[in-house]
């Protein structure tokens, strides 16, 4: 009887977003949201160099400065990578966090530690063992958002994941390129005859699975087709839905401010999601060129000064429009922005066969956050003059995240229960930081 529990757990889970039906049975039991704050994360796989982007060393020797020069920002004394002039003439509308810190300087450990709060160490593999930042957040709105999922991913958080909470609490994945002519979202009705078929299949599907999971379960606990599945049909049939994923719908004048290419574009469908009501919307957060597809530059990858004079426009184009345009919408109080990554890069440049490159960097690095109430135009932070550590104002991955769970209206003490039956917080520790709470 387990096993075949097990495996109609498993099943149902892999019919994608039809699962969206066991979401709206988790929110619906836990009552509505405290705030309406949207968030946007802008996850930057790899880990960006601090140097070519919000903290260059102009100063430093030139194995630790590079080949990039820096430009003034909108703060006296403050100088951004010169590949990003949009976002240093906007400095005084977000804020940078110059001074972020965590213990290991390895891709799956750091990212765990800095998407779910609890620190790992060391060289790991798997999944996390708790729930990543936007799957909480996810887990905590509870109220409905019209015909709209509360968590979607272009396509999500990478090395993130449910852990105990469970895939339903997931993203709706959008795996595609949004800047492709041939851009669509196959799970929504964008056409009325396709949509009518591949829905009626997939109300099919549901109806024998309900057949088959009371063949298995009490009589009368589980309805064939019960009202959360009707409105996870709904949602996902709805035209709210096909408007909000139709980038169609912008002024090509928009699309070509935010850029069309694949990063300005999934910019650009982030913010029309939470302009429709999304609560969280995950990008994996990288330009695509002629560069190797993350921000990991080492020099046996790629040339790190040649690769962000490509890279960085498309990065400063993007998230410049997307703050403006929050801004310019009136969303700037209601939705909040987190672009990072989990670590910086090594302040020596390193040399693999005349290629410049520099290697993970736990000790130092750098984040943007916008809006959502926080107050802006500050940099808060600061590295050695080599750009080693923090000496001034050092912040854990941890801080970071109280401070979006503060402004999302979320408890960071609230507990969770493990699969061994334990409860566990959504943080373990760390503190919202002051000079952002207004």
């Amino acid at each position: 009887m387990f096993r075949r529990r097990h495996f109609l757990s498993q099943l149902m889970t892999g019919i994608g977003s039809l699962n969206l039906a066991n979401v709206l049975r988790l929110r619906a039991a836990t009552g509505p949201s405290p705030q309406d704050t949207a968030l946007i994360i802008l996850w930057q796989d790899g880990g960006p160099s601090h140097f070519e982007t919000f903290d260059p060393k102009p100063e430093a020797p030139a194995e630790i400065r590079g080949d990039l020069g820096s430009i003034a920002t909108r703060h006296t004394g403050i100088r951004f990578c010169e590949v990003l002039p949009k976002l240093a003439a906007l400095a005084d509308r977000f804020t940078i966090l110059r001074s972020v810190t965590q213990a290991s300087s390895a891709h799956v450990s750091a990212t765990h530690t800095f998407i779910t709060g609890y620190d790992r160490t060391g060289v790991i593999s798997g999944p996390p063992d708790n729930p990543d930042l936007a799957v909480v957040v996810n887990r905590m709105r509870n109220s409905e958002h019209g015909r709209l999922p509360a968590y979607v991913g272009l396509p999500g958080m990478p090395r993130g994941g449910p852990a105990y909470l469970g895939p339903v609490f997931g993203p709706l994945k959008i795996d595609k390129d949004p800047s492709a002519k041939d851009f669509r979202v196959d799970n929504l009705r964008l056409s009325e005859a396709v949509g009518d078929r591949r829905f009626g299949r997939r109300t099919q599907i549901l109806t024998q699975l309900d057949r088959l999971r009371q063949q298995f379960d009490a009589p009368g606990r589980l309805d064939a087709l019960d009202e959360f599945q009707q409105r996870a049909i709904a949602m996902l049939t709805s035209p709210e839905a096909a408007r909000a994923f139709d980038l169609s719908q912008e002024p090509p004048a928009i699309r070509q401010r935010y850029g069309m290419h694949k990063a300005g574009q999934q910019a650009l469908l982030a913010r029309r999601l939470v302009e429709a009501g999304v609560s969280v919307v995950g990008v994996r957060f990288h330009p695509t060129g002629a560069w190797h597809d993350s921000w990991d530059d080492h020099p046996c990858g790629t040339h790190v000064f040649g690769t962000m004079k490509g890279r960085g426009p498309l990065m400063d184009q993007a998230v410049s429009a997307l703050l403006e345009d929050l801004g310019a919408r009136g969303l700037d109080q209601r939705v909040m922005v987190l672009m990072a990554g989990e670590f910086g890069r090594t302040p020596r440049i390193r040399n693999f066969n005349g290629v410049p490159g520099r290697d993970h960097w736990g000790p130092a690095g750098n984040a943007l956050v916008y809006g959502g109430g926080m107050r802006m135009g500050q940099v808060i932070g600061a590295t050695n003059r080599h750009g080693e550590r923090p000496i001034d104002r050092p912040i854990k991955p941890q801080d970071v995240l109280a401070t979006i769970y503060q402004f999302l209206g979320i408890n960071p003490r609230h507990e969770f229960i493990n699969f061994a039956g334990r409860p566990l917080p959504i943080l373990p520790h760390g503190e919202p930081i002051g000079e952002l709470l207004g």
